[in-house]
Parts: structure tokens; C-alpha cells; sequence
């Protein structure tokens, strides 16, 4: 393709602070591998210029932006179309731009499908385990709930009123799963000690503090559970050490990364996603990040 004769388009990233972001390694590899016409920036403000943003995100030349923390909510009343995924979860992660026209998706869905591919016939019908209460939460409860048909899913979490209440509205919108909120850290290690898979939401293990995990003290992990953290910084976190020591199968949250990054890819340009390549070059720029 002559890129030359194309005019190019752009895409970026939404959020603040974004010194750490991987989306810009991630597609901008893509696009060299491709050899599109496209490029990717880093847009790093305050919630008061997230509104004129997306007003000059409408102009023909951008094709679209990730969206990360804190705004994944904030952009919502500014678009013209959500997706039913987006709107049941509540937040907006992918923006895509038609001719001027701001469509808002959620591909963090995607990711976590991407996540647990192996693991579909362990999940359905065995009880799951939740750590948090929060957007990345919402995002694992509906994928879990549409594509892997799990008995029950507990949702752990220090905050009462939030925990319970997202209990009762995923119970609404899945009756077919059993959703409990854990209540008290006797009944969390209860249904820990019952999960095949728990999942970490939450940013506990995130550096710099990568010395913590989520797991309430007098709970014993066995090598029969499958602990997934979407934490990628650190490559390996506390909570994913401790299972790879007793043996039980882990899921790094870079699979969740590369499998939102695919999806919102896709969605951009239209183009296939090299996601063996993103993974190494990933993995290489966070190993490297670990060892300064």
C-alpha cells in the first residue's frame, strides 16, 4: 500500500496520569505491522478538557481512542451511541469515530473472554470468586456471566453497600447465576476455599506496591484453583507467585491487556491484531520496567 496517497488517521489514549499506559507500545507496533496509515497518541488531561476533546475527536482524521482510568464513565453522556455491553457495565473503554458520529464499546469484555479461553470447562457450572466492586469488576461479572456459565460468582469486597449492591444487579440482569456478595471475611474464605477460579479486579498488588495481594489472612490457596489478576505491573504479582509455588494454574492480567487491545484494534482499522508479537513486545517493556 502507498500510505503516501492515504491520508492518514489518527487514534490515542484518554485518561490521567498515563505515564505507565501500554497502549501506545501496543498499537503503534500494530500499525507498523500492519503498514497502515495510522498513528497513535497519548492524550493525558483533566476531566474539564475530556468534553472539548471528544468535540475535536469528531474531526474526520481521528478514527478513535482508548479510554483508561479515571474516565471510562466520564466520556459517556459525550457520545452519540454505547453498546448495549457498554451501557450494562457502565463504562467506556473504546471510542470509535464514523464520519463524525462517537460510538463508545467496552472491549474489556472481550479481554476477559480472551483471558479465560482455556478455561471455559473448568468454569461452567463451579462457583467463581471476585476480588472488587469497581469498573474492571463489572467487566469480569459480565463475562463471566455471558460466556462461561458459571454456578456462582462471589463478590469480595470491603465495601458493604457497593458489594451488595452490585450483587443484586448482576443477579437482575443473569438470573441463571447465583451472584452473593461475601459479606464478612469468615464467609470470603468460605467461598475462596470453594472456587475453581478466582480473579483479583482490584489494583492490590499493582506496583510499586507489588508485595500485596488481596487474600484474607486464615485462607489456604490450593493447587485445584485457577487465580487469574489483571494486574500487569508487575508481570508476576504477589498473588500470581503464590499459586505458581503450590502448583495451581495462573492467568496474567497481560492476556487481559493484548485481549482488550485486540478487540479495540479491530474495531479502529479493521485490520487483524499480530497478538503473539504485542504479548513479547509487551512483556519485554514491563520485564525491563521490573528490573530499573
Amino acid at each position: 500500500m502507498n500510505t503516501l496517497s492515504v491520508e492518514r488517521k489518527h487514534l490515542g489514549v484518554i485518561g490521567h496520569p498515563l505515564g505507565h499506559t501500554m497502549s501506545p507500545l501496543m498499537h503503534t507496533t500494530a500499525i507498523t505491522m500492519a503498514g497502515i496509515p495510522y498513528d497513535y497518541g497519548v492524550f493525558d488531561v483533566v476531566e474539564e478538557m475530556v468534553e472539548p476533546l471528544l468535540v475535536s475527536l469528531r474531526k474526520r482524521n481521528f478514527r478513535g481512542a482508548n479510554v483508561t482510568v479515571p474516565y471510562k464513565k466520564t466520556v459517556m453522556p459525550y457520545l452519540d451511541t454505547i453498546s448495549d455491553e457498554a451501557v450494562a457495565i457502565g463504562a467506556v473503554n473504546t471510542i470509535v469515530n464514523d464520519d463524525g458520529i462517537l460510538t463508545g464499546y467496552n472491549t474489556d469484555i472481550l479481554g476477559v473472554q480472551y483471558s479465560l479461553r482455556e478455561y471455559e470447562d473448568a468454569i461452567r457450572g463451579n462457583d467463581v470468586a471476585v476480588f472488587g466492586a469497581g469498573g474492571a469488576a463489572r467487566s469480569v461479572l459480565f463475562a463471566l456471566s455471558t460466556f462461561f456459565a458459571p454456578r456462582s460468582i462471589t463478590i469480595i469486597n470491603r465495601t458493604p453497600s457497593t458489594g451488595s449492591a452490585l450483587s443484586k444487579e448482576f443477579r437482575e440482569k443473569f438470573p441463571s447465576v447465583k451472584f452473593e456478595w461475601s459479606g464478612t471475611v469468615q464467609n470470603s474464605i468460605k467461598s475462596l476455599d470453594s472456587a475453581k477460579l478466582i480473579i483479583n479486579t482490584t489494583s492490590v498488588g499493582m506496583l510499586p506496591d507489588g508485595g500485596s495481594h488481596p487474600l484474607p489472612h486464615g485462607f489456604v490457596m490450593k493447587n485445584t484453583h485457577i487465580i487469574f489478576d489483571i494486574v500487569y505491573n508487575p508481570l508476576k504479582t504477589a498473588l500470581l507467585q503464590m499459586a505458581e509455588t503450590i502448583g495451581a494454574r495462573t492467568i496474567s492480567g497481560l492476556e487481559m491487556l493484548v485481549g482488550q487491545g485486540d478487540a479495540a484494534f479491530k474495531l479502529f482499522t479493521g485490520t487483524s491484531f499480530p497478538i503473539d508479537q504485542i504479548r513479547t513486545t509487551v512483556w519485554s517493556a514491563l520485564d525491563r520496567n521490573t528490573h530499573i
